[in-house]
């Protein structure tokens, strides 16, 4: 039989390792926190990363498709001065065929 010293004795050590085990547990769960903290941190960074080149390719897009629009403006122009310029020599053909039989 145990006296009642040995029990408070038994009683502090199992205090003492229960303690131990929660600063354990603690230390643990922060390192595990800190371990998503970092990944999070990490991901926020890629995201913006990638935002600022989704950005800058759209820009870059954009800019693009803009010259390209001007550039079919000026072929479509460049279009139509030669199918009038070809009009005008055809009719032109047209007369002088016309006014001096073969």
């Amino acid at each position: 039989m145990m006296t009642s010293e040995q029990r408070l004795d038994r009683l502090e050590r199992i205090a003492m390792l229960m303690v131990r085990v929660g600063a354990r547990v603690r230390r643990e769960q922060n390192d595990k926190i800190n371990i998503i903290i970092d990944a999070q941190i990490r991901n926020e960074d890629r995201f913006a990363t990638l935002a600022n080149d989704l950005t800058r390719s759209h820009n870059e897009l954009s800019q693009s498709l803009n010259e390209l629009a001007q550039s079919l403006n000026k072929l479509a122009a460049a279009q139509t001065r030669t199918e009038t310029r070809l009009d005008s020599l055809i009719v032109a053909i047209e007369r002088d065929r016309n006014g001096n039989p073969g």
